[in-house]
């Protein structure tokens, strides 16, 4: 990378995050078109229409099964057009949902059959739920076509958001890209408290965001996609590509789900004449930080969410705000590493003609690694908040949020875990997933620390674990346009301040995590530990976890 290039990135990222919330300043403007900003997709093409927002039934819509047992069938949806062709429905006392947003209560059991109408295997992994092996849907026992699976389990987390997607070992990517995921809203005391003193409302001020790029309706992955994962060339929010959201002079609450195969978003929020404004962090993948946190920025990886602020209380009748991806190297240093390298025959489900062809394919290299043509790291809006009712606010956002006590990592044994590619695999400590194995084995009721290395010359890996929340406790030789954002002397992102399910490593870089193993359930439990990157998952970049 030239000097030019790196003192570019640093000054793109140079501000961060503060402790303290501030207001969205927007500048007047017309609108976003008369802005005339260059290189903006939805700039250039205007809104196409109005944010979805689920409602109390259809797709997402607000479901609270309040204890009653749920039939969830997993199926084609007849007739779809466009954005999602397979789902889960659900009938619930008169209304028929579509991957409904489950509304569920700290404590409150929980009771869902799978039916699985598909004409492939496919299983419900509840992304961030602390539940025993039987509940967790990873990758086995996968769900026969016609066949019926029984969930129940306690709710046992923080409120925050959560989501559900499939995980069958393989299927996994092309499930989800074609709609096969909801959102759960675990509520609890400190949930009720925000709301009560901003006075939030779901579905009004209270708003889901589901960021999901796609290249088309059907899951086609091509040898390159299974390298670098999926990126495509349209970026949808909740369903719909450059969406507008009208909104009055108040606080409004954003809740952002990353269900993108692969891509990473920098997210960030500036006025329709290109001024950059900040939002206020609340919460991570697991629940409320401890305190606000105001941001210019923040990174979000495959399956992270955050929860933010956006104060428009001072804005005026006609001011736009524009919710962007910014421009960021998304340091796909395994350019250098040809597709035909990978190793088809032991990827077996993954094999593509080309991989049987005597000539190696062609690669195209500019393309490959970045997502055509709307590559990785690129510009572009994503949302516009177009201000158009002027009311009286003064809510002010609490200076607390929640309590989070650090694990003590005092008697934690480290960990080492390595994140590479070799013989043509994407590889975790040099092992790719194999049925029934755990290498990765724990003494339930203690702490570990994890120290996830990713080498130079690889990509960003997002790496989740199942069964438990984690605690970043530091980051080490994080790329500038990272460390360009630590919060503490430590490294640590503003949204490493939470409890989290999901972290992102770059190349190059070291994130140290704390875990504690302590569970509830009786016997010997096994998760799984991966790389949320759809296609590198389903290629097998994934480690059993045997909690003992």
């Amino acid at each position: 990378m030239s000097m030019r290039r790196r003192d570019l990135l640093k000054a793109l990222g140079a501000l961060g995050c503060a402790a303290l919330p501030g207001r969205t300043l927007p500048v007047r403007a017309a609108s976003p078109a008369a802005a005339g900003v260059v290189g903006d997709y939805c700039v250039a093409n205007a809104a196409s229409g109005a944010l979805f927002l689920p409602a109390s039934a259809g797709w997402f819509g607000r479901l609270a099964p309040d204890g009653a047992p749920l039939t969830m069938r997993a199926l084609t949806i007849a007739g779809a057009a466009g954005t999602w062709t397979q789902g889960f429905t659900v009938e619930h006392r008169g209304r028929r949902f579509v991957n409904p947003t489950l509304i569920i209560e700290r404590g409150e059991r929980v009771r869902i059959d799978l039916q699985n109408a598909l004409l492939e295997p496919t299983i419900v992994h509840w992304h961030g739920l602390a539940v025993d092996t039987h509940n967790d849907g990873a990758a086995v026992p996968p769900v026969a076509p016609g066949e019926r699976y029984s969930y129940t389990f306690d709710v046992r987390d923080r409120g925050s958001l959560y989501w559900y997607h499939p995980h069958p070992h393989g299927l996994t990517a092309g499930q989800i890209y074609r709609g096969m995921f909801g959102l759960i809203e675990v509520e609890d005391d400190d949930e009720r408290a925000l709301r009560a003193a901003l006075d939030l409302v779901p579905g009004k001020s209270e708003v889901p965001l589901i960021l999901q790029d796609r290249r088309g309706a059907e899951y086609t992955a091509t040898d390159s996609d299974r390298l670098h994962g999926l990126f495509g060339n349209d970026i949808l929010v909740n369903g719909t590509v450059c969406p507008y959201l009208d909104v009055a002079s108040r606080i409004y609450r954003f809740r952002v789900l990353n269900a993108s195969n692969a891509r990473t978003y920098r997210l960030g929020l500036r006025s329709a004449d290109g001024k950059a404004l900040s939002f206020t962090l609340l919460g991570t993948d697991a629940g409320l930080l401890a305190a606000p946190r105001r941001c210019d920025e923040a990174f979000v990886a495959s399956a992270e969410r955050i929860d933010i602020l956006v104060d428009l209380s001072d804005a005026a009748v006609g001011d736009t705000v524009l919710l962007e991806t910014r421009a960021f190297d998304p340091m796909h240093m395994e350019m250098a590493g040809p597709v035909a390298a990978m190793d088809h025959a032991a990827m077996g489900h993954m094999a593509s003609p080309a991989a049987e062809a005597e000539t190696p394919p062609a690669v195209d290299h500019a393309a490959m690694g970045h997502g055509g043509s709307f590559p990785e790291g690129t510009l572009r809006t994503l949302l516009q908040l177009r201000v158009r009712e002027r009311i009286a606010y003064r809510a002010r956002i609490p200076e607390r949020l929640s309590t989070i006590v650090p694990i003590d990592v005092g008697p934690a044994t480290e960990r080492p875990l390595r994140l590479g590619f070799a013989k043509g695999r994407w590889r975790i400590n040099d092992r790719v997933f194999a049925m029934g194995e755990t290498p990765i084995e724990v003494k339930r009721d203690t702490v570990e620390t994890w120290l996830i290395r990713n080498y130079f010359n690889s990509m960003p890996h997002a790496m989740h674990l199942h069964g438990f929340h984690f605690q970043v406790l530091e980051r080490e030789t994080s790329p500038e346009q990272i460390a360009a954002l630590k919060v503490d002397g430590h490294g640590r992102l503003a949204t490493d301040l939470g409890w989290k399910d999901t972290v992102l490593v770059w190349p190059g870089e070291s994130v140290k995590i704390a875990i504690d193993f302590t569970l509830p359930f009786a016997g010997e439990q096994t998760y799984m530990f991966h790389c949320h990157n759809l296609e590198h998952e389903d290629g097998g970049m994934m480690l059993g976890v045997k909690v003992a």
